[in-house]
């Protein structure tokens, strides 16, 4: 209506002049589309080809949906989210539009033979281990693929392989280099090495106290008064020195102390459990539905039983089944004679699980078996407990009853909590399901607040945070769901009300970001105690290493490693042929020790090497080149294909480095967060 008056208005010269005025704008952002560089669109370009941002995002969401897969709970949303991570896969999608390009210039090419061989040997497009149509079709209408599209995709991926394989096909590696990598790999070491731990001390301003205070009251004659005062100046000459250490420390080391990207998160949840039911359950209704589900509170009457089969096959002829059933029956006459059914069942019994077992066939209740096998054991009773020759599709059976275990039912009192706490649930689910989606219709209609929600389903607008991409242990920021929706572009950019995030079963959450906090620096208040903890840890790597060095002076001047480890009760360690797979040593002391160069001559090589958690003074006596034994000779061709495999690699990729260092690449570093 509104449009129409203005239709209606619009004529004559005043008509012109507005859609003149109006027509300047519009036809200048229409020019100036023509002069915007392509690039505004594009994460990076390789080669005056663009990477789109549309693009980029595509592949990586994939790439995270991949890892997740293959990761299961493992999964760490906030590692994948990592612009580290994101740079790191574009500069992945940069190396096959490198290939890609180069491929188009060499003519690289899959026939379609040869592609039509690699479609068919797709597991996934095989029945029984043969390509089967109809699945390759379902299989690509499920990913919205046609086969035309599935086709391309495929021999563009073909032809991207074509490059890496052949540079991967001509890798080879020597028989020599093959020897000195055994030589190596399977090296052993000789040594002994004393262990010399960082213990940092609990309280060093207690110990200085006390040493003061010993030697005031040695030297006092004034009595109490003196040690007091030499009690506070010890502590005040620490305290002094600590406040500056941990002030020096923090300024030193301030990239270490810093608050992570952080979110603090308002949400509304709905969770069945705590819903009330639409309506008042009695016992009315309970007992209505004990009536109506009576057959799942009461245990069967089963029957304990064995049988002799006698096999033949329902379409052989008349012959061959009058004969199974004249032997079926004669079986049956015995056993009514009073023979043994179990004897009889193991010798002649053609129904190879049971027959062992004397023909025992368990307890078995209506439904388990065929109606004609179920109708003739349910007629026997155990007065008359062995049946005549009955047929099934498997052959002649005579059956014996065994026992017979009586049905067996619970009141409706018994049942009574199970069916209240069924239909409780029931009740709450089809509450939960009505709030859930008129949640979604109100979030719908005002993403940026969840008050409406909050107002109309009378839920509680709840808070949690700040917590960085890991989450917080508790609550529903421990759930990996919810943390990665909090981070989400959605979320955290848009500034929108997010999805239903799923906490469990009919227990949902909806949630937005109430305040954002970047990465920043921790006050020293924060992380005091960090600092602290960080001084007395490095003051105690300082001490070993001096103990160990000093230590190491001894050794080198002829005191042995034995002596030492006896005179200080240190961890002696020694072995006389060290693997670099050795597990009962220490992984640090491994690494640093099968860095250490040989000795010369039969003297040892000493050494002070760093462990994660102190030093080690090592005494390397011996290195024996490795070698494999006449059992271990199979190894050799895994060892030259490990070679290969690594030359291959280090070849592709400079292969690729080649090809990025000849090619214009541009990119846009403020486009892959987003």
């Amino acid at each position: 209506m509104l449009l129409q008056k203005f239709r209606d208005r619009l004529t004559g010269i005043m008509a012109i002049f507005i859609l003149g005025l109006l027509a300047v704008p519009f036809a200048l952002v229409g020019v100036t589309s023509y002069f915007a560089p392509e690039t505004e669109t594009n994460v990076a370009i390789v080669n005056e080809e663009g990477i789109t941002v549309t693009e980029f995002n595509s592949s990586f969401q994939n790439y995270r949906e991949r890892m997740r897969s293959l990761m299961g709970t493992s999964f760490d949303a906030a590692l994948f989210d990592d612009p580290v991570v994101r740079r790191e896969h574009l500069e992945t999608m940069i190396e096959r539009e490198l290939l890609r390009q180069v491929s188009i210039e060499t003519g690289l090419s899959v026939d379609d033979q040869f592609l039509a061989q690699a479609i068919r040997d797709v597991p996934g497009f095989q029945m029984d281990g043969v390509f089967n149509t109809e699945v390759y079709q379902n299989q690509l209408t499920s990913q919205g693929l046609t086969p035309q599209e599935f086709e391309d995709r495929m021999r563009s991926s073909m032809i991207l392989r074509q490059y890496p394989a052949t540079l991967s096909a001509s890798a080879i590696a020597t028989s020599a280099e093959v020897d000195r990598f055994i030589e190596l790999q399977q090296q052993e070491r000789a040594f002994g090495a004393l262990l010399i731990m960082a213990e940092p001390e609990e309280d060093e301003a207690e110990e200085l106290i006390e040493e003061v205070a010993e030697a005031a009251e040695e030297a006092a004659e004034e009595g109490e008064e003196v040690i007091e005062a030499a009690e506070t100046e010890a502590a005040e000459a620490v305290a002094e020195i600590e406040e500056s250490r941990i002030e020096q420390w923090y300024e030193d080391n301030a990239d270490e102390y810093r608050h992570p990207e952080r979110v603090v998160i308002e949400y509304v949840e709905l969770n069945a459990e705590l819903m009330e039911p639409e309506e008042e359950i009695d016992d009315d209704m309970l007992r209505q539905r004990f009536e109506d589900q009576s057959g799942r509170f009461i245990t069967p009457e089963a029957r304990l039983a064995s049988h002799i089969l006698i096999s033949v096959d329902p379409t052989a002829p008349e012959a061959d089944i009058e004969t199974a059933r004249q032997e079926a029956q004669a079986l049956a006459d015995r056993a009514l004679e009073g023979e043994d059914f179990a004897e009889l069942a193991r010798e002649f019994s053609e129904d190879q699980g049971s027959a062992p077992l004397g023909g025992d066939l368990d307890w078995v209740e209506p439904g388990f078996m065929v109606e004609a096998f179920e109708s003739a054991l349910y007629e026997l009773d155990m007065s008359e407990p062995i049946s005549e020759p009955v047929q099934t599709g498997f052959g002649w059976h005579i059956i014996q009853l065994r026992e017979i275990r009586p049905a067996e039912g619970m009141t409706f009192e018994e049942a009574r909590e199970t069916l209240l706490t069924e239909l409780t649930a029931e009740q709450n689910e089809r509450v939960f399901l009505d709030a859930a989606d008129r949640l979604v219709d109100i979030i719908y209609e005002d993403p940026t607040t969840l008050e409406a929600a909050a107002d109309e389903l009378d839920l509680e607008i709840q808070e949690v945070g700040p917590f960085d991409r890991s989450g917080m242990p508790g609550g529903v920021a421990a759930n990996p769901e919810f943390v990665e929706t909090a981070f989400s572009d959605l979320v955290l950019l848009q500034d929108s009300a997010s999805d239903p995030v799923d906490l469990g079963l009919n227990h949902i959450a909806v949630l937005r970001v109430r305040e954002h906090l970047p990465e920043a620096a921790k006050t020293l208040d924060e992380v005091r105690d960090e600092v602290i903890v960080a001084i007395r840890q490095d003051d105690a790597m300082k001490a070993a290493e001096a103990r160990a060095t000093a230590l190491l002076e001894r050794i080198e001047s002829g005191e042995s490693l034995e002596l030492l480890a006896e005179e200080t009760g240190l961890e002696l360690i020694e072995s006389e042929g060290a693997t670099r797979t050795s597990n009962e040593i220490r992984f640090d002391l491994r690494s640093e020790l099968f860095e250490l160069k040989a000795p010369e001559g039969d003297e040892a090589r000493y050494a002070v090497l760093p462990l994660d958690d102190g030093y080690a003074v090592v005494a390397l006596r011996d290195v024996r080149p490795g070698a494999l034994s006449e059992e271990e000779e199979a190894r050799r061709d895994s060892f030259r294909q490990r070679i290969a495999n690594v030359r291959a690699s280090s070849e592709t990729q400079a292969f690729l480095t080649a090809l990025r260092n000849q090619s214009q690449v541009q990119v846009f570093e403020d486009r892959i967060r987003n």
